[in-house]
Protein backbone atom coordinates (compact mmCIF):
# COMPACT_ATOMS: atom_id res chain seq x y z
CA UNK A 1 0.00 0.00 0.00
CA UNK A 2 1.45 3.64 -1.04
CA UNK A 3 1.83 5.94 1.93
CA UNK A 4 -0.37 8.38 0.60
CA UNK A 5 -3.09 6.11 0.85
CA UNK A 6 -2.65 4.74 3.67
CA UNK A 7 -2.33 8.29 4.88
CA UNK A 8 -6.00 8.54 3.73
CA UNK A 9 -7.46 5.60 4.58
CA UNK A 10 -6.44 6.21 8.32
CA UNK A 11 -7.83 9.99 7.96
CA UNK A 12 -11.24 8.52 6.76
CA UNK A 13 -11.00 6.01 9.69
CA UNK A 14 -10.60 9.11 12.17
CA UNK A 15 -13.17 11.01 11.10
CA UNK A 16 -15.66 8.01 11.45
CA UNK A 17 -14.77 7.49 14.60
CA UNK A 18 -15.27 11.18 15.40
CA UNK A 19 -18.90 10.93 13.74
CA UNK A 20 -20.10 7.53 15.48
CA UNK A 21 -22.79 8.31 18.27
CA UNK A 22 -23.10 6.20 21.38
CA UNK A 23 -26.52 5.28 21.43
CA UNK A 24 -27.34 4.65 25.47
CA UNK A 25 -29.03 1.81 26.03
CA UNK A 26 -32.88 2.14 27.08
CA UNK A 27 -33.30 2.40 31.04
CA UNK A 28 -34.80 -0.35 32.60
CA UNK A 29 -38.22 1.07 35.35
CA UNK A 30 -38.71 -1.33 38.19
CA UNK A 31 -41.82 -1.02 40.42
CA UNK A 32 -43.42 -2.34 43.29
CA UNK A 33 -46.53 -2.52 45.16
CA UNK A 34 -47.29 -0.05 47.74
CA UNK A 35 -50.88 0.74 49.61
CA UNK A 36 -51.95 2.11 53.16
CA UNK A 37 -52.21 -1.18 55.25
CA UNK A 38 -56.35 -1.52 55.15
CA UNK A 39 -58.28 -0.35 58.59
CA UNK A 40 -60.26 -3.58 59.85
CA UNK A 41 -62.99 -3.81 62.29
CA UNK A 42 -61.09 -7.01 63.79
CA UNK A 43 -61.44 -8.34 67.42
CA UNK A 44 -58.37 -8.67 69.27
CA UNK A 45 -56.92 -12.53 69.84
CA UNK A 46 -54.11 -13.60 72.14
CA UNK A 47 -52.31 -15.53 68.99
CA UNK A 48 -49.60 -15.63 67.25
CA UNK A 49 -49.89 -15.75 63.04
CA UNK A 50 -47.00 -16.77 60.83
CA UNK A 51 -47.34 -15.70 57.01
CA UNK A 52 -45.39 -18.41 55.28
CA UNK A 53 -43.57 -18.02 52.07
CA UNK A 54 -46.26 -17.74 49.07
CA UNK A 55 -46.03 -19.81 45.96
CA UNK A 56 -46.63 -18.42 42.39
CA UNK A 57 -47.87 -20.14 39.31
CA UNK A 58 -45.05 -20.97 36.91
CA UNK A 59 -45.86 -18.48 34.40
CA UNK A 60 -45.58 -15.43 36.98
CA UNK A 61 -42.69 -16.62 38.57
CA UNK A 62 -40.34 -13.82 37.88
CA UNK A 63 -39.64 -10.25 38.14
CA UNK A 64 -41.26 -9.85 34.76
CA UNK A 65 -44.72 -7.82 34.28
CA UNK A 66 -46.74 -10.20 32.36
CA UNK A 67 -49.66 -9.14 30.09
CA UNK A 68 -52.61 -10.71 28.21
CA UNK A 69 -54.18 -9.71 24.92
CA UNK A 70 -56.50 -12.80 25.03
CA UNK A 71 -57.28 -15.88 26.79
CA UNK A 72 -53.88 -18.00 25.49
CA UNK A 73 -51.37 -15.54 24.82
CA UNK A 74 -49.11 -13.97 27.13
CA UNK A 75 -46.09 -11.65 26.72
CA UNK A 76 -44.38 -10.05 28.77
CA UNK A 77 -42.68 -5.90 29.23
CA UNK A 78 -38.83 -5.88 28.67
CA UNK A 79 -37.83 -2.32 30.08
CA UNK A 80 -40.85 -2.51 32.87
CA UNK A 81 -40.17 -5.10 35.81
CA UNK A 82 -41.18 -5.73 38.93
CA UNK A 83 -38.54 -4.92 41.58
CA UNK A 84 -38.85 -8.24 43.16
CA UNK A 85 -40.53 -11.32 42.50
CA UNK A 86 -44.84 -10.78 43.67
CA UNK A 87 -45.05 -13.65 45.50
CA UNK A 88 -42.10 -12.04 47.83
CA UNK A 89 -44.28 -8.58 47.51
CA UNK A 90 -47.27 -9.83 48.30
CA UNK A 91 -46.47 -12.34 51.20
CA UNK A 92 -44.53 -9.12 52.76
CA UNK A 93 -47.54 -6.74 52.39
CA UNK A 94 -49.77 -9.37 53.56
CA UNK A 95 -47.50 -9.80 57.00
CA UNK A 96 -47.35 -6.05 57.27
CA UNK A 97 -51.36 -5.70 56.83
CA UNK A 98 -51.89 -8.40 59.62
CA UNK A 99 -49.52 -6.86 61.67
CA UNK A 100 -50.27 -3.27 61.39
CA UNK A 101 -53.97 -4.61 62.61
CA UNK A 102 -52.99 -5.32 66.08
CA UNK A 103 -54.92 -8.19 66.32
CA UNK A 104 -52.90 -10.57 67.44
CA UNK A 105 -50.30 -10.97 69.92
CA UNK A 106 -47.75 -11.13 66.98
CA UNK A 107 -47.44 -11.61 63.56
CA UNK A 108 -43.85 -13.87 61.93
CA UNK A 109 -42.47 -14.36 58.54
CA UNK A 110 -40.25 -17.26 57.70
CA UNK A 111 -38.52 -19.04 60.44
CA UNK A 112 -38.78 -18.38 64.00
CA UNK A 113 -38.32 -19.65 67.48
CA UNK A 114 -41.62 -18.50 68.51
CA UNK A 115 -44.59 -21.36 67.93
CA UNK A 116 -47.01 -20.51 65.68
CA UNK A 117 -50.50 -20.79 66.29
CA UNK A 118 -52.24 -20.28 62.63
CA UNK A 119 -49.96 -20.24 59.58
CA UNK A 120 -51.34 -18.20 56.27
CA UNK A 121 -50.12 -19.82 53.21
CA UNK A 122 -50.81 -19.03 50.20
CA UNK A 123 -49.94 -19.39 45.67
CA UNK A 124 -50.11 -16.35 43.64
CA UNK A 125 -52.57 -17.72 40.28
CA UNK A 126 -52.29 -14.94 38.10
CA UNK A 127 -50.89 -11.55 38.57
CA UNK A 128 -50.84 -9.83 35.22
CA UNK A 129 -52.31 -6.77 32.89
CA UNK A 130 -54.79 -7.50 30.76
CA UNK A 131 -55.11 -5.50 27.54
CA UNK A 132 -58.69 -4.20 26.36
CA UNK A 133 -60.24 -1.92 24.19
CA UNK A 134 -60.89 0.55 26.95
CA UNK A 135 -57.92 0.07 28.06
CA UNK A 136 -55.71 -2.04 30.69
CA UNK A 137 -57.32 -3.85 33.69
CA UNK A 138 -55.09 -5.38 37.14
CA UNK A 139 -55.75 -8.91 37.44
CA UNK A 140 -54.86 -10.17 40.44
CA UNK A 141 -55.61 -13.79 41.63
CA UNK A 142 -54.58 -16.26 44.75
CA UNK A 143 -55.11 -19.03 46.55
CA UNK A 144 -54.99 -18.67 50.60
CA UNK A 145 -54.63 -21.86 53.00
CA UNK A 146 -55.68 -21.09 56.82
CA UNK A 147 -54.34 -23.91 59.30
CA UNK A 148 -53.74 -24.63 62.28
CA UNK A 149 -50.28 -26.24 62.99
CA UNK A 150 -49.89 -29.57 64.37
CA UNK A 151 -47.34 -28.25 66.49
CA UNK A 152 -50.13 -26.44 68.47
CA UNK A 153 -52.24 -29.41 69.05
CA UNK A 154 -54.21 -31.35 66.32
CA UNK A 155 -53.43 -30.19 62.75
CA UNK A 156 -56.53 -28.11 61.24
CA UNK A 157 -57.31 -26.07 58.28
CA UNK A 158 -59.85 -23.58 59.16
CA UNK A 159 -60.13 -22.75 55.49
CA UNK A 160 -59.00 -22.76 51.67
CA UNK A 161 -60.33 -20.13 49.59
CA UNK A 162 -59.46 -18.01 46.36
CA UNK A 163 -59.49 -14.19 46.56
CA UNK A 164 -59.62 -12.58 43.04
CA UNK A 165 -59.78 -8.42 42.13
CA UNK A 166 -59.58 -6.92 38.66
CA UNK A 167 -58.95 -3.38 38.75
CA UNK A 168 -59.04 -0.35 35.51
CA UNK A 169 -56.04 1.29 35.51
CA UNK A 170 -56.79 5.24 35.37
CA UNK A 171 -54.03 5.53 32.09
CA UNK A 172 -51.91 3.43 30.15
CA UNK A 173 -48.13 3.70 31.22
CA UNK A 174 -46.79 0.93 33.58
CA UNK A 175 -46.95 3.44 36.62
CA UNK A 176 -50.79 3.33 36.22
CA UNK A 177 -51.00 0.01 36.07
CA UNK A 178 -49.45 -0.95 39.09
CA UNK A 179 -50.96 1.67 41.06
CA UNK A 180 -53.71 -0.44 39.99
CA UNK A 181 -52.49 -3.64 41.14
CA UNK A 182 -51.71 -2.18 44.51
CA UNK A 183 -55.35 -1.18 44.98
CA UNK A 184 -56.34 -4.90 43.73
CA UNK A 185 -53.78 -6.39 46.79
CA UNK A 186 -55.16 -3.93 49.23
CA UNK A 187 -58.92 -4.89 48.59
CA UNK A 188 -58.02 -8.80 48.57
CA UNK A 189 -56.63 -8.29 51.69
CA UNK A 190 -58.77 -6.43 53.43
CA UNK A 191 -61.07 -9.42 52.65
CA UNK A 192 -58.53 -11.70 53.56
CA UNK A 193 -58.33 -10.19 56.91
CA UNK A 194 -61.38 -10.29 57.58
CA UNK A 195 -61.44 -13.96 56.92
CA UNK A 196 -58.62 -15.38 58.87
CA UNK A 197 -60.30 -13.12 62.05
CA UNK A 198 -63.51 -14.63 61.97
CA UNK A 199 -61.79 -18.37 61.32
CA UNK A 200 -59.31 -17.83 63.98
CA UNK A 201 -62.29 -16.58 66.37
CA UNK A 202 -64.14 -19.84 65.30
CA UNK A 203 -61.76 -21.81 66.14
CA UNK A 204 -60.92 -20.37 69.34
CA UNK A 205 -64.66 -20.66 70.69
CA UNK A 206 -64.88 -24.23 69.39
Amino acid sequence: MKPCTALLLGALAGTAGCLSLKVPAPEVHEYRLDYAPPAIAAHPVPVVVRVAPFGTAAAYDSAAVVYRTDRYKTSTYFYERWAAYPTNMIADLLARDLASAATYQAVQQGASTLPSDYDVSGEIEEIEERVTEDGCIAHLRMRVLLARPRARGSARVLFQRTYEADEACAGNDAEQFVAAMSIALQTISLRLQQDINAAILEDRSA
